[in-house]
């Protein structure tokens, strides 16, 4: 009997290990909101809408870890955005369209994994960023409100490495492309630096993207390279930088343009925070609109997990009023005159 209780003391003690190595968490955030926007059709009529993902989309994942032993650990991320306004899958036909990684990391190494994943350039800027990429509003990744001279947030099929060497952070990416008989065709890559001193940070990214290879054995090149800083001064949080865009066309003009941003985030209690941001695009392709987009966003906490906020953003173009480089979003679909103003009131939580 008593070699019975020690064998089930033995199997017992070494399930509880083992479910001690290794773990898996459901996580997620829901972002709900209500905006109003002015210019929203050709007649200049508003609209008003609920919408989701205010300051943060809408996401729900599962992540988990385990050890391997001798300071190795595998890693795993499922992904999933959803609009809390109606259910829907924010990618029609893809559940988990935000990651679906696998990989392996040591800490004195660095991480290495597949899959679907964010970019180098992304998880650079969002740290740059005074609006942290909100929907509701920021420009970025686009550049200016056009999605055609934006990087790329994520990318399938790609291979990624992050470590972190004291003070420095390196990061890199490629994505095959998965054409047969052209290696070039689709690929891209990216890079970025961070170096940290204290509260004083900066950065460099690059983002390369190729399109698909042409009969004529041509593609499209498109790069992005930025330069950006951030400092923590007492409650204040200044960041800023520049970011420029250059494509190759098969056919037709090369396309450069640029963008300026910065702002400050200042923390006046433990649970309110006020954020001020700026953006400046510049485009040098004729006949284009260069625009400027002005932010203030509050955003209260009502416990750890929820919080409150409201935002207010205006943009115009500064020249053509073309209205193609006008709304306060991402997305070009309610830009109809030379300026726009909106207004999101919201609520988010976290799991």
């Amino acid at each position: 009997m008593k070699k019975q209780y020690v064998v089930a003391a033995v199997v017992g003690a070494a399930s509880l290990t083992a479910h001690a190595q290794s773990s898996v968490t459901l996580y997620g955030l829901i972002d709900t909101n209500i905006e109003f926007v002015n210019h929203a059709n050709a007649s200049g009529g508003t609209l008003v809408r609920e919408t989701s993902g205010g300051l943060s989309n809408s996401r729900f994942g599962f992540r988990g870890t385990e050890d391997l032993g001798g300071g190795y650990t595998t890693f795993f991320q499922l992904e999933a955005g959803f609009n809390s306004n109606d259910g829907t899958n924010t990618t029609s036909g893809v559940l988990f369209n935000r990651t679906a990684a696998v990989g392996v990391s040591k800490a004195s190494l660095g991480s290495l994994s597949a899959g679907l994943q964010y970019t180098a350039m992304y998880d650079i800027l969002e740290q740059y960023d005074p609006m942290g990429y909100s929907p509701h509003y920021t420009w970025f990744p686009t550049t200016g409100s056009s999605d055609d001279i934006s990087y790329k947030a994520r990318l399938n099929n790609s291979v990624k490495y992050v470590g972190q060497f004291g003070g420095l952070k390196a990061i890199a990416d490629y994505s095959f492309g998965g054409t047969a008989g052209s290696f070039q065709s689709n690929a891209a890559y990216g890079a970025g630096l961070q170096y940290a001193i204290g509260n004083l940070s900066a950065a460099l990214a690059y983002d390369y993207r190729n399109g698909a290879v042409t009969t004529a054995g041509t593609w499209t090149k498109s790069r992005n390279w930025s330069l950006s800083v951030r400092d923590q001064i007492g409650s204040a949080i200044l960041m800023g930088g520049y970011e420029h865009f250059l494509e190759n066309p098969t056919k037709g003009a090369t396309v450069s343009a640029a963008l300026w941003f910065g702002g400050m985030r200042y923390r006046f209690t433990p649970a309110f925070q006020l954020t001020t941001a700026a953006y400046y695009q510049s485009n040098k392709t004729s006949g284009v609109s260069n625009a400027i987009m002005g932010v203030v966003s509050g955003d209260y906490a009502l416990s750890k997990r929820t919080d409150v906020y409201a935002t207010v953003a205006y943009a115009a173009a500064t020249h053509n009023g073309n209205g193609s480089f006008t709304p306060v979003g991402v997305t070009d679909d309610t830009a109809f005159w030379a300026n726009q103003t909106a207004v999101t009131v919201g609520i988010r939580h976290r799991f």
